[in-house]
């Protein structure tokens, strides 16, 4: 098993509380490396990127935009991964 697999594990069977603090903490940390590696990847700024997670994260609390289990997000991303590359 891969590390990140491992450390997955281990946050998943951490308290709510706990996880929560770790995605938060993620999330700062991420804030601080989204903007490099978007700008060296496809055009779109990393202060774009930035602003638009902003705008999300501000409709959301306002309960203008729904939120998704995330696992329900992924599973149809991977779905839709492995379409493409059957293409």
């Amino acid at each position: 098993m891969h590390t990140r697999d491992t450390i997955l594990q281990q946050a998943m069977a951490l308290t709510p509380a706990d996880q929560a603090y770790l995605v938060l903490a993620l999330e700062d940390h991420l804030a601080d490396q989204i903007p490099a590696a978007v700008d060296a990847g496809n055009g779109i700024s990393g202060a774009a990127f930035l602003a638009e997670l902003e705008r999300r994260s501000h409709a959301y609390k306002a309960g203008k935009m729904d939120a998704h289990p995330a696992g329900d997000v992924m599973a149809e991303l991977r779905t839709r991964q492995a379409t493409e590359n059957v293409q």
